[in-house]
């Protein structure tokens, strides 16, 4: 930390919570606001991941009309999966402030969680990625209290994945 600024990434923030709670790591968040008639299922969002440079997709049916809890899928062939929250219009008010002048655009927000691992992080920055890119989406990183550029969301989503490609097996 420089001058009260906290420069680490959020595999570094991922690292260090997991040494700091004894190889626990803490559940993380990641924010997507969509604007009205945004709207995307699993077949696109794979598709537009390949596009960013992912192979991901989804175990089941994904829809954002209709994804709500865990969603299990694969990415660049490790197991993977995130806890996804869509929220309305109508609950917005609370967090909108997070996403600045974009608030006003915005229908419903997209909230992915995850248990701190490697490859759980880099499904959640790439299926945000792919939503950004897909739905014109904004997406706000609450370990940063920061609005992220889709480059900086598909830069995470590589930094995590080459992080959990260094994870010994087993």
């Amino acid at each position: 930390m420089l001058d009260g600024i906290d420069e680490r990434t959020n595999s570094e923030h991922m690292f260090m919570s997991g040494m700091a709670m004894g190889g626990v790591v803490m559940s993380m968040e990641l924010l997507v606001g969509l604007p009205a008639g945004a709207t995307a299922d699993g077949v696109k969002l794979s598709a537009q991941a390949k596009q960013l440079g992912f192979e991901l997709s989804f175990n089941g049916p994904f829809s954002l009309d209709s994804a709500d809890g865990f969603q299990p899928g694969k990415l660049a062939g490790f197991e993977a999966g995130i806890e996804v929250d869509i929220v309305g219009r109508d609950e917005i008010d609370e967090i909108s402030e997070l996403f600045g002048e974009q608030a006003n655009k915005l229908e419903k927000v997209i909230a992915f969680y995850w248990g701190g691992s490697f490859v759980e992080g880099a499904f959640a920055f790439a299926v945000a990625a792919a939503l950004v890119a897909a739905c014109n989406g904004v997406c706000f990183d609450p370990q940063e209290d920061e609005l992220l550029s889709l480059e900086q969301v598909r830069q995470e989503a590589e930094i995590l994945l080459d992080e959990a490609r260094r994870q010994p097996a087993g």
